[in-house]
């Protein structure tokens, strides 16, 4: 574009559209953008994903079948005990992780400034860089189930039913935890850093849920089984399998039941979350510190 062009279009009065969903839309479209130009940093976490899901397939080699039994989801096999919790973890954490990291690479390259000072909300910039996460977290869970079932054979049963309510399962895990991420991302505009609290997280959640052992085994430690009962994934997980592991739809009594809890944590943790984040975006812009790092 021509140096004349620019300054024209700075001439130009438009009317500034002030429509949430325009804005929710532009920060979604930009950034995804963004993320498709990677084009090799795609290719390397595609590869990465299917390596890790070959590595757990040889690791269900020398665990006892028997003892998934423990897991109260029937006579299944390891690898899909754990392919399910594999793919609903990465899932998690990219999503959680995401958002922190992108408020985190403006603040470093100095373009969080020209956001907050924009007519954008700041609900919708969130609002907008989540769907993004969202879609690209999924393309790798997507990955790891594809790999599971067309490659490793893994038997998960595919319906219209069983995956119409996975997602419906997915899309309330990521709401529940949808407020713990926003409010990581308000803490990270104030203090600027959040990845160690942010991996230490990912890792209990991974370990209490159940990812790669029955939690049947945590009952005789009681406070870590009584941390288990209390996180929101550990009910989408058991969600998850009960759906893909077992037929069962949201119309299942036990799936239900985790639906309910994952609704509750949701109403309870998003608009902590919110009032979180609008405290951190008061704060830098009290403290003029809206650009440094």
């Amino acid at each position: 574009m021509r140096v004349e062009d620019i300054v024209e279009l700075f001439r130009e009065e438009r009317p500034r559209t002030s429509s949430e969903i325009r804005h929710v839309w532009a920060v979604f479209w930009a950034n995804f953008k963004i993320f498709l130009s990677y084009r090799t940093w795609v290719i390397m976490e595609t590869i990465s994903t299917i390596a890790s899901v070959a590595m757990y397939s040889f690791m269900g080699l020398q665990v006892d079948s028997r003892r998934v039994a423990l897991a109260g989801y029937g006579e299944v096999d390891w690898i899909s005990f754990a392919l399910v919790g594999v793919a609903t973890a990465n899932y998690l954490w990219m999503c959680i992780s995401r958002l922190s990291h992108s408020l985190q690479h403006e603040v470093r390259e100095g373009t969080l400034e020209p956001i907050v000072a924009s007519l954008i909300n700041m609900r919708s910039y969130i609002i907008g860089q989540s769907i993004r996460g969202f879609l690209v977290s999924g393309y790798f869970m997507l990955g790891v189930l594809l790999v599971g079932v067309c490659v490793l054979r893994v038997p998960l049963i595919i319906s219209l039913e069983t995956t119409l309510s996975f997602l419906a399962v997915i899309l309330l895990m990521v709401l529940s935890y949808a407020g713990i991420g926003i409010m990581a991302a308000g803490l990270i505009l104030v203090y600027k850093k959040g990845d160690p609290l942010t991996f230490l997280f990912a890792s209990v959640t991974e370990f209490l849920g159940g990812v790669l052992f029955p939690l049947k085994y945590l009952e005789v430690f009681p406070g870590l089984y009584a941390a288990a009962m209390l996180m929101p994934y550990t009910y989408a997980l058991d969600a998850a399998r009960r759906i893909l592991l077992n037929g069962a739809t949201i119309f299942s009594p036990m799936v239900l039941w985790d639906i309910a809890m994952l609704v509750a944590y949701s109403v309870i943790f998003i608009p902590i979350g919110l009032r979180v984040f609008r405290w951190g975006v008061n704060r830098i812009r009290y403290e003029g510190t809206v650009a440094t790092y």
